[in-house]
């Protein structure tokens, strides 16, 4: 098993989230909604500092905090927090090392006039904040001893957020009475609701502009993954569970929009909100965001060793929801053998073991993530237990104010909180990756060619959307089979065709007869390209058929197999299917000619409460008997009208009256054609030109059957002990499975 390192950091989720591209306009738009989110969260949680300075503080409004607040950082001091207004000027804590005024400020002394003026504490605070650019002003200072002097303090320029900071405190109430208290406190709410309706919209549009760029793009692959299995060679199919190719549409497409949903929605979102508060509680005070930091690293290590588990547990659940479909899938189909040999609860154990791999699988799953946010959350609790203990001790030592101490408490629990919801987003992106990989491994897989090149996807074409015929194949001579050799890919060491030489004249019927797995489906599988021989080659008109469009190829061959398919649609278009735009007329005259008509006019069928009936009737394969199945495929080869006929075991399934009916019908429809017949009825092979009898993947004999009875011993006995009894199995190759 390959490991992460191994495959590429998310190479194949990643690879997933480039289908997104063709959808990058909403896109775009959600992952700036998403930088709306970010920036009214940090709005919402920076409210919280204002309300405890408004519901806490006994003697400054908000307007006079934030001009102490911007007094202190411009002139480089400390100032008294939270005291009465002092009509004798403004008293200075403290002179901090950095400050620009070092040399001319100590602590304790007195600013009692600025530019000449004399006024209050309040005043000389609101006057430095709000002085313009990096002036400076002249002032008169009181030290400790009662002595005045004159000074000239420079005063740092402002943030870029000053400007925003003063306006919207101009619209807050400058008064410090209880009334003009409450005033502020209701301003201030009314803002956070304002800011948090915005951001809800804001996150609308982050979840539902990304929610529709990621379904576009998850039809897009898996339109292109359902085109891709469908052109992949029949060899593939042969071998693919189908229940493991089911698997991959239902489950790993939904786990990887899983993950593309969480890379656009949280992994952008929640990283934003959490650098918002990040940012304010730096302005607060960086040297507790430091210490409230210290279990980031580990936690960082528990998402990445979660992560893995969970894409190998993932691997492992993807594998078995395939083996359990298929396992389920077939006994389905088979209910009537499940039943006639008491088998429902044996199958019900199968099914119980397989699913518990599947349970086990994915409580590993559940278990990693329900471990991911508690494993955050105790590192977070560590982390705010640090910032309370060293916040508190710089709070008793007055070295901070309570107010933005318990604001820093809240903004670093509002950091968490998007990291905490990270916690499984790395375990979601592992899980998307593989299933990423059991998507691409599919889509790497070579196509079927045609002249040397990938046939193109069906669904980029448009014009193939209405399903318009396939250019008809000119063919005037004969089908020619050159030492043909073939064995199937699951068994090697088996020759299946060994060195088959045959020629088939334009519009000839030739019959191929011989024990079951003696190759004569698998011939005729070679002349339709389902498989490719090993050596040998197969000419039309000394036309090697790989040299040919494989759509004009098999467009000019029409099928009719043993085992009769029909789709859960209308009659018409079932009979319709793959033959283009035709009228009613030309559906009418193929049902007609396969001998159908009479039960398609009778034909009512009720599903749902809606019933429909003739051509219109929606069937399924359920519904109708192997005898009618058989004859809508002869009418919807006939109405291809292709110049080469397939006929596998074409009447096998009808009874005696149905078969008279169909053999005469099969002279009118095999006249001008060439026919390729494989049957066990002897009333089949009679009207055959020619017959072909084949033994071990061996051509023994050609000719008429008087001929072969007299010169083909093997034919002769073949004549006796099955085809005048019809006592051969149907003769449908099975193909190996590894």
């Amino acid at each position: 098993m390959m490991s992460a390192r191994e495959d590429g950091f998310l190479r194949y989720f990643l690879r997933a989230a480039g289908y997104l591209h063709p959808h990058r306009r909403s896109l775009v738009l959600g992952l700036l909604a998403a930088l709306g989110v970010s920036v009214f969260y940090t709005f919402s949680v920076s409210s919280i500092v204002p309300v405890l300075k408004i519901i806490f503080a006994e003697h400054e409004s908000i307007v006079d905090w934030l001009h102490r607040a911007e007094a202190q950082r411009r002139l480089g001091v400390t100032l008294p927090p939270d005291v009465p207004d002092d009509p004798r000027g403004l008293t200075l804590l403290d002179v901090r090392p950095d400050s620009p005024n070092a040399e001319h400020l100590q602590a304790g002394e007195r600013i009692v006039m600025i530019d000449g003026a004399g006024g209050s504490a309040y005043d000389f605070i609101a006057l430095i904040a709000q002085q313009g650019g990096e002036a400076a002003v002249d002032v008169v200072v009181v030290n400790l001893d009662g002595q005045s002097r004159a000074a000239s303090l420079r005063l740092r320029p402002h943030k870029f957020w000053w400007p925003a900071a003063a306006s919207a405190a101009s619209w807050l109430p400058s008064g410090r009475s209880a009334v003009d208290r409450s005033n502020t406190l209701l301003a201030v709410m009314a803002a956070v609701v304002l800011v948090s309706t915005i951001g809800a919209f804001c996150r609308f549009g982050n979840e539902g502009l990304v929610a529709i760029a990621v379904q576009r793009g998850m039809h897009d692959l898996r339109t292109e993954l359902a085109d891709h299995v469908l052109r992949l060679p029949l060899g593939w199919h042969s071998t693919q569970p189908p229940g493991d190719t089911l698997s991959r549409f239902a489950q790993d497409i939904g786990k990887v929009e899983v993950g593309i949903n969480t890379l656009f929605g949280k992994v952008v979102r929640e990283p934003l909100k959490a650098v918002g508060v990040l940012a304010l509680t730096l302005l607060l005070d960086w040297h507790m965001l430091l210490i409230g930091m210290i279990g980031l690293p580990v936690g960082v290590v528990f998402i990445r060793i979660f992560g893995r588990m969970v894409k190998r547990a993932q691997r492992r659940a993807s594998q078995s929801w395939g083996r359990l479909l298929d396992h389920l899938g077939e006994r389905l189909a088979g209910i009537r053998v499940v039943k006639a040999f008491n088998m429902e609860g044996a199958e019900s154990r199968r099914f119980a073991a397989e699913g518990r791999e599947l349970t086990r699988a994915q409580t590993h799953i559940e278990l990693v993530d329900a471990a991911s946010s508690p494993a955050l959350e105790m590192l977070a609790s560590l982390a705010i237990a640090a910032f309370a203990l060293y916040g508190g001790h710089r709070v008793f030592n007055q070295e901070l104010e309570p107010h933005v101490f318990f604001g820093a408490i809240i903004c670093l629990g509002a950091v968490f909180d998007p990291i905490r919801k990270m916690g499984n987003v790395y375990n979601r992106l592992q899980a998307a990756d593989a299933s990423g990989k059991r998507l691409f491994d599919i889509l790497d897989l070579p196509a079927e060619t045609e002249a040397g090149l990938t046939v193109a996807p069906t669904w980029a074409r448009p014009e193939a959307a209405a399903g318009p015929l396939a250019p008809q194949l000119a063919f005037d001579e004969a089908i020619e089979f050159r030492d043909v050799c073939f064995s199937y890919p699951s068994d090697p060491s088996r020759r299946v065709l060994d060195r088959v030489n045959l020629r088939v004249e334009r519009g000839q019927m030739i019959a191929l007869v011989g024990p079951n797995g003696c190759g004569k489906t698998t011939l005729v599988s070679l002349l339709l390209r389902f498989f490719e021989p090993d050596s040998g080659t197969i000419r039309i008109d000394d036309r090697d058929i790989r040299t040919l469009p494989l759509a004009a190829l098999r467009g000019a061959i029409g099928l009719v197999t043993q085992d009769a398919v029909v789709f859960t649609d209308t009659i018409r278009a079932n009979i319709s299917y793959g033959a283009g735009p035709v009228s009613d007329e030309q559906v009418a005259a193929a049902a007609r000619l396969a001998h159908i008509e009479d039960f398609i006019e009778r034909l009512r069928v009720e599903q749902n409460g809606t019933v429909s009936s003739g051509y219109g009737a929606r069937v399924t394969a359920r519904t109708l008997s192997g005898g009618q199945r058989q004859r809508i495929a002869l009418a919807r080869a006939v109405l291809r009208n292709p110049p080469i006929l397939i006929l596998d075991e074409a009447t096998s399934q009808v009874d005696v009256e149905s078969e008279r009916k169909i053999q005469e019908a099969l002279d009118d429809v095999a006249r001008g054609r060439t026919t390729f017949v494989i049957a066990h009825r002897f009333s089949t092979i009679a009207r055959a030109d020619r017959i072909a009898v084949m033994n071990d993947g061996r051509l023994i004999a050609t000719g008429r059957h008087d001929e072969l009875v007299r010169t083909c011993p093997f034919y002769a006995t073949l004549v006796q002990t099955q085809l005048l009894h019809g006592e051969l199995a149907p003769a449908v190759e099975s193909v190996p499975v590894s």
